[in-house]
């Protein structure tokens, strides 16, 4: 399923809302990182594919800002493991 991934740059999140509950992304800047800090998919939207459109979003973000990521938050870690098109954003 495709989902509406909004980017709230001031509170630096990125938020999909589902069925009345939000999931987000948590993120910080931090010289030219992009740290991602938390993925919070609340119990009822949990196995949806939210929490990958979410990384996604974030990854295409951090690419057009010419920023690397540092995934800091365990989903993401498992995201960028398993996504190796995206290693060249991950800070060595």
């Amino acid at each position: 399923m495709e989902y509406t991934v909004i980017h709230d740059e001031k509170i630096e999140r990125f938020e999909v809302f589902e069925s009345g509950q939000v999931a987000y992304l948590q993120y910080a800047e931090k010289d030219g990182v992009l740290e991602i800090l938390h993925t919070i998919v609340p119990s009822p939207l949990e196995g949806r594919g939210i929490a990958q459109a979410l990384t996604e979003a974030a990854a295409r973000y951090a690419l057009v800002k010419k920023m690397k990521i540092r995934p800091i938050c365990s989903y993401a870690k498992m995201f960028f493991t398993r996504h190796a098109q995206y290693k060249e954003l991950l800070l060595e």
